[in-house]
Parts: C-alpha cells; structure tokens; sequence
C-alpha cells in the first residue's frame, strides 16, 4: 500500500471527486452474494443514508466484504473504497486501518496527513463537512459487523 503526503491541490481535489463518482456509478462489493460470517446495518439519521455491510471472515482474514443498501453518492462511493481496501487484510489490523480512515475523512489538514493512495479520494469529503457523516457510515458500520460482533 503506497503512502504519501496528501496535499490537496484544486486539481488534485476535482480529480479526487470524480474517483469518488466512478466508485459511485461502479461500487465494488455493493449487492454481492458473499458466504457472509457477520454484517451489520448502518443508518445515518441526519441524511438518511441506510447500509449493510456484510463480510467473509476466514483464519482472522477479511476474504470477502460487501454492502448494500439505500444510500448518497458519497456514502456508497465511501463503501466501495472501503470494500476495496479491507479484502484480504487480516482483522487484527483492521481496527487501526479504520481509525485512520475516520481521522482522514475528518481532517481539515489534509497536507499533513500520509494515507494509502486507495483512500487518498476521501480527502475531499473534508473538505464538506456535512458531508462527513455519510462518508464515515460504512466503516463505522464494518466495525460492528466485524469488531464488535
């Protein structure tokens, strides 16, 4: 996983929203038949954003992860990164992984902060503030499913 400083430039921004958009248009994981070993649902009563995510767990592995549900642009483009980037990460890593994440989506410091290039497109969810709740759903939503079930 490449890390790098995530200075957002206007460019840099604009081209973060339109991989945001592709995850969108073609999440991955989103309405995939996996054997799921746990899930959990997610609602975010402010926008009314609702997901479950499900996930495959086998050896302390993440093998398979997926989600689905009514939601924003933000929120499923946010799940499809996230289902991207936990597949095949073993759990006991996972929680780290996701706190990370958060503080990303919650950072208005973008150019101190170093995170995989995978995550790099949420840096712009930052940047709108309300906006920060729907992009934190499905991982908030992961941890109950896999962390705290």
């Amino acid at each position: 996983m490449t890390t790098q400083p995530s200075k957002i430039s206007n460019d840099a921004l604009q081209l973060y929203q339109e991989v945001l958009l592709k995850h969108h248009k073609t999440p991955t994981g989103f309405e995939v038949e996996i054997n799921n070993t746990h899930s959990a649902d997610g609602v975010n009563a402010a926008c009314g954003d609702e997901i479950v995510v499900y996930a495959q767990v086998e050896a302390g592995t993440i093998t398979a992860l997926g989600f689905s549900g009514d939601s924003c642009a933000i929120c499923r483009a946010s799940a499809s990164i996230m289902c991207s980037y936990l597949t095949n990460v073993e759990v006991d890593q996972v929680e780290a992984i996701i706190e990370h994440t958060i503080s990303i989506i919650n950072s208005t410091h973008t150019d101190e902060l170093i995170c995989a290039e995978v995550l790099q497109p949420l840096l712009a969810v930052g940047k709108f503030p309300v906006r920060r709740q729907c992009a934190i759903l499905p991982w908030r939503t992961f941890v109950k499913a896999v962390l705290e079930s």
